[in-house]
Parts: C-alpha cells; structure tokens; sequence
C-alpha cells in the first residue's frame, strides 16, 4: 500500500512539471499520454486491477453483511450480486469524476460514520468491558444473553451515534450543494468528520453508559481477550 500510494504521488507530481496542471485521474492522464500500445497496456492493467482488488474487496464485507442479516434469504452469491446492483444504483462515478469531490464528499461524508462507529467499539470494548467478552452471549439470540440490550438492539450505542454524526449533516449538506450558507464551525466539524465522531461518540456511549446502563455486561461467564 505504501508503494501504490508512493506511485500515485510521484505520477500526479509529474504530470504537473510535465503538462503544466495536476492530472489525479489516471483515465485523463492516459489520454494526454498518448499512444496506442501505453494506452492499451494501461486499460488492461486498470481492468485487472478493479476486477481482482476493488470489487473482491469491496464486495466480500457487503455480501457477508447480508448473509449474516437473514442467511435464509440471502446467500454469498445474491448478496454479492445485490452488492453489484447496489454499487451501479448509488453512481459512483460521480463520487469520482473530481478529486475535490471524491475526498470533500465521499471520504469524509462516510468517514463522519466509521469515526463513531470507530469510538464506540473501542470505548466499550477497553473501557466499559476492561477487554474481556461472553463468548457465549456473542453468538446468542436469547434475550438473557449478555448483549441482548433492549430487543436486541443497544440503544445507548445507537443514540450515541446519531448525537456524532448530527453536526456533520450540515457541513456534508453544504458540500454537496443542499444548503448555501453554514457557520463556519459547523464547516470544521465536517472537515475533521472522522476524528470529531471518534472522540464525541466515545465520550457520550461512556457517559450515558455509565447513567443509564452502569453494570451491564461488566461480567462474564466466559471471558476471551
């Protein structure tokens, strides 16, 4: 990864020195390169690439997700193929059409989701369960198991979340063109999306925890680090 990164650096640095502007799209610097033979190699090299490292990748964590959600309706094969589905649905491609547009809205809009997500594991995992997990509760859909919460579902986590992400909506709302005017902090906590939702979810799922769920899941009948 640190190689891939490095090549992406070094080739955008040079189109500069080379073309005079920064060329981030690899199809459009293909096009100022020229030649039938790079351009060939090139698309063939791109077409291994998305088919043996993005989708594989990309489509494994998705089609498992909904397996796991309801194994009698979906298998590994539909899910992979409602991921596909799914990923032609959403319009990639206009994540993608700008770098402005793929790091202000894409990355920094989902990553406004894993920072909270991110917190809340970690809080609960070294803080609240002091690294120690009911290995039996985990695979059980009893309503005695340690992790049942309410109906399943635990909802200081939930409500954690959204109290994280909601200061985000307004800067993403801005970014991509719903809303004309944000405060500035508002536009900051965006920006910093990752990080403020990793340190304001962590901080109230343990708070409200430690309110209104103190005690809960702290012990364990069978305990694994």
């Amino acid at each position: 990864m640190g190689l891939f990164t490095f090549l992406g650096l070094a080739v955008t640095s040079s189109s500069e020195v080379i073309f005079g502007r920064v060329i981030s799209n690899p199809m459009e610097l293909l096009g100022q390169i020229g030649g039938v033979v790079p351009i060939i190699t090139s698309f063939i090299g791109l077409t291994l690439a998305t088919l043996t490292t993005n989708i594989a990748a990309n489509v494994m964590a998705p089609a498992n997700a909904l397996v796991n959600l309801n194994p009698s309706l979906f298998s590994f094969r539909s899910g992979a193929l409602l991921t596909a589905v799914l990923g032609i649905v959403f319009g990639p491609w206009q994540f993608i059409k700008s770098s402005e547009s793929f790091i202000s809205t894409w990355l920094v809009g989902y990553s406004a989701l894993l920072g909270p997500l991110s917190g809340i594991i970690l809080v609960d995992y070294h803080i609240i369960r002091k690294r120690h997990l009911d290995l039996d509760s985990l695979y059980t859909t009893e309503p005695t198991g340690m992790y049942w919460y309410t109906n399943g579902y635990n909802l200081i986590a939930i409500a954690a979340l959204l109290l994280a992400v909601a200061p985000c909506i307004p800067g993403f709302l801005y970014t991509v063109g719903f809303l004309k005017k944000v405060p500035s902090i508002l536009l900051a906590v965006y920006d910093n999306a990752w990080m403020f939702g990793f340190l304001a979810a962590g901080f109230m799922y343990w708070l409200m925890f430690l309110l209104f769920n103190f005690g809960q899941g702290q012990s364990s009948t069978a305990k694994a680090d």
